[in-house]
């Protein structure tokens, strides 16, 4: 019987992980991914294990289903255990995954862990204890056990880890070597309050798709730079979460996200750099609160041509009035007044007027002679200034009411010292000094999206800004105007506060001083991160915005040691959507032994294939140093001897430079007997990819769905429907992604120092051609 097996995820026992990791939704995602026999994982944890006996009874010899169902799939025994432990001189960290014929044995093995450790602590327990110990308690309880090293080649946690690992299989087990058969191949975030920064505004993560391009920060050359995210991510989570709010810092994010901070002490020349939020808890550091802005240097600014109506009674008819190019200056200091001060008002008579009023009479001269100069006629009183022209009038339309109020992008993109003209002039009409000295700025608005647009501005002016609520809806005011009258507010207003100082210093002495707040929390719920190529981005929480962060079958068959050894592959999935990413193929009896034998015996009748991701998706399957944006391969990395030929540190060597250091055979040599491997991407993946969408859109769900319905599992879509079928389902962009994933003709960037590798289906070109295509529908 041929069938997909999945060996290695996480229960919802286990940190980090989905609280949807119960049998229920794990027999539910087996089915609509392919997955035939599917590990129960975390028997080590006792509630966890006490529901299993509860909901599973007996099928095949070793295997498990639902009780009182008729469902195929089926459930084998498995648990992941960490071990920590020093041994020749270095602190080792190993993960073991270890498979168990029977309850019975699973709980013979948890007596004798319960012993070293707590068990309870988490679905991957963490112990003090050698894997040769662990290897001895194991089979001790059953020879039928199998002992399999987790994600063997990962910096850390791989037994061959170049960080905390071994050389070889025999140096870490010893004599209990003999008794390693199989070893598993293989290769952070925000809460939902936060948002970041894009190319049309700021957006939450969840809408956030792979077209938009994101606001973020080239370390090396300080410089404002917006890209298209590589990967984006979503996924429940239950455990602690770093919380900081100050008065410039609001962040909620998990213990191994990375912040973007140097030293606190204000005298330091350290760059800033990428810190895990973990070791940064209760110590000085500095967030970037500017970058440099380079923009669009426009010389003018172009009115675009309108249509004007004219005529009378006996005759009508339409003349067209030419596009009108006005001096960006000077377009940008009347902009900005208008904006805070100025309306549209369209007479009853056919009169079409711009107006900007104010208290400030020489303000207004000012504007007046400014717009003379640009061709305008000009009328002015001594509250207001009115210009009749009806193409003006036509554009200025759009910006409707104070509380309508936005700056369209061909502003926001000017360059820095265009935009400060802007930002002057608005500041003029709707800006305010506080504070004791007086040189505290801010503005007011009740137009939420000209708030948000301000604050893009001010980054990109070298400052920075927040806001708060000043008045509700419906809150009733005295009139200016008329003496003992009020009126009711119908919008939200805000205050914006500008920011001059550009790094903000937090000193464990100025939140006890403040009363800010730095802990750990509890949090569950979901979340969200993304990657881009420069590693920092632009977000805000709560109003305050801050720069913030975010192996494969032939490189083992280079290393003569392991072709004794089967390789496998998992996808020690964290939520049940994850669940397959990599897996194994068999075509044998369906059972606890016959499954064991195989994988013992490497028999390629038996274990026909193991399905992959693209090595070079791994965090870390190049060398590099993620601060200097160094990625090299190990060729390039010997010429600096492994040192970064940016800042002089020691780069991070990654998997394959790994392999190169224990490999004994060239590139390209498939050893007798080896198991044949296939690289897929997630179908999900490929949908977003071939729509320009994100994982979690609707609309990529909808053909995702529709994929399943007509074919009954992700691997028959993927491996088995042809190419005839699916175009008569689905999309020729998603059939053509399909192939293409199939055939290996995808472009690769392999990933480096813990970022990911970038895995693209459709060139650049292709993707244009795309996007252009869906908008016509």
């Amino acid at each position: 019987m041929r069938f997909i097996a999945d060996f290695h995820i996480h229960s919802k026992y286990s940190r980090a992980t989905s609280k949807n990791m119960d049998l229920e939704n794990l027999d539910k995602w087996a089915k609509i991914k392919g997955i035939n026999v599917l590990t129960t994982s975390d028997f080590t944890h006792p509630e966890w294990l006490k529901n299993l006996k509860e909901m599973l009874e007996p099928a095949e010899p070793g295997l498990y289903r639902l009780k009182n169902t008729a469902d195929e799939t089926r459930f084998i025994l498995t648990s992941e255990i960490s071990c920590i432990y020093s041994k020749g001189g270095r602190v080792r960290k190993i993960h073991i995954v270890v498979f168990s014929p029977s309850f019975e044995i699973c709980e013979k093995i948890n007596t004798q862990l319960g012993w070293i450790g707590n068990l309870k602590s988490d679905g991957r327990p963490i112990l003090g204890l050698d894997v040769k110990e662990l290897a001895k308690i194991v089979l001790n309880a059953s020879q039928d056990c199998l002992i399999v090293p987790a994600h063997l080649w990962t910096p850390y946690f791989g037994l061959l880890g170049s960080k905390s690992g071994f050389d070889s299989i025999e140096e870490c087990f010893e004599d209990y070597s003999k008794y390693i058969y199989a070893v598993e191949t293989g290769l952070s975030c925000y809460d939902e309050k936060t948002e970041v920064l894009t190319e049309n505004g700021w957006k939450k993560f969840s809408e956030v798709h792979y077209s938009n391009e994101i606001c973020t920060l080239n370390p090396k050359t300080d410089e404002i730079e917006f890209q298209k995210p590589i990967k984006i991510f979503s996924y429940d989570y239950k455990g602690k979460m770093y919380k900081l709010r100050t008065k410039r810092v609001d962040l909620l994010v998990t213990p191994n996200h990375k912040l973007f901070v140097k030293p606190g002490d204000v005298r330091t020349l350290k760059p800033f750099s990428l810190k895990e939020t973990q070791s940064l808890f209760g110590k000085s550091k500095q967030f970037k609160k500017d970058g440099i802005w380079i923009g669009k240097d426009e010389k003018y600014f172009t009115l675009p041509d309108v249509e004007i109506k004219y005529g009378n009674r006996y005759y009508k008819g339409f003349r067209n009035k030419k596009i009108k190019q006005i001096p960006m200056k000077s377009w940008l200091q009347f902009f900005g007044l208008w904006m805070a001060e100025g309306c549209t008002h369209q007479g009853k008579n056919g009169d079409y007027n711009v107006y900007l009023s104010g208290q400030n009479k020489e303000l207004l001269s000012e504007m007046k002679k400014i717009l003379k100069n640009v061709g305008y006629t000009v009328y002015q009183d001594d509250k207001k200034i009115r210009i009749r022209d009806y193409q003006l009038f036509r554009y200025l339309k759009q910006f409707g009411k104070s509380h309508d109020r936005f700056i369209p992008s061909e502003i926001r993109f000017l360059s820095k010292e265009l935009l400060e003209i802007l930002f002057k002039y608005y500041l003029k009409g709707d800006g305010h000094v506080y504070g004791r000295t007086g040189r505290g700025l801010m503005a007011s608005t009740s137009s939420i999206h000209l708030r948000d647009d301000l604050q893009e501005v001010a980054l990109k002016i070298g400052i920075s800004a927040y806001y708060k609520l000043d008045r509700k809806k419906g809150t009733f005011l005295r009139s200016l105007i008329y003496k003992n009258k009020t009126y009711k507010q119908k919008h939200d207003t805000w205050k914006i506060y500008f920011i001059r100082k550009n790094k903000h210093a937090v000193l464990p002495s100025t939140i006890k001083k403040y009363k800010y707040t730095e802990s750990w929390v509890d949090f569950k719920g979901k979340v969200y991160s993304l990657a881009v190529p420069n590693h920092v981005i632009y977000i805000r929480r709560n109003s305050i915005p801050v720069w913030c962060g975010n192996s494969d079958p032939p490189m083992n068959w280079r290393v003569s040691a392991l072709d004794k050894i089967t390789l496998i592959s998992n996808s020690d999935a964290h939520s049940p959507a994850k669940l397959g990413r990599e897996a194994n193929v068999f075509d044998t009896e369906l059972s606890y032994p016959a499954i064991i034998e195989a994988i013992k015996s490497k028999d390629p009748e038996k274990f026909l294939y193991t399905i992959e991701f693209f090595p070079q998706e791994g965090k870390y399957h190049y060398d590099g140093h993620r601060a200097c944006d160094i990625s090299l391969s190990p060729q390039e990395s010997k010429k600096y001897n492994n040192i970064c030929p940016n800042c002089g540190k020691p780069l991070t060597l990654g998997v394959l430079n790994r392999v190169e250091e224990l490999a004994d055979r060239p590139e390209g040599v498939k050893p007798e007997g080896a198991i044949p491997f296939k690289s897929l991407i997630p179908l999900e993946e490929i949908i977003a990819n071939a729509l320009g969408q994100g994982t979690g859109t609707k609309r990529v769900d909808k053909e995702y769905q529709n994929l399943i319905k007509e074919f009954k599992s992700e691997f028959e879509v993927l491996l088995n429907t042809s190419e005839e079928d699916l175009k008569r389902t689905t999309l020729a962009e998603i059939t053509q992604g399909i192939v293409r994933v199939r055939q290996g003709k995808v472009d690769l960037e392999p990933g480096y120092d813990g970022v990911f590798g970038k895995i693209r289906i459709f060139s650049k070109d292709e993707e244009k051609k795309l996007s252009k295509q869906k908008t016509l529908f």
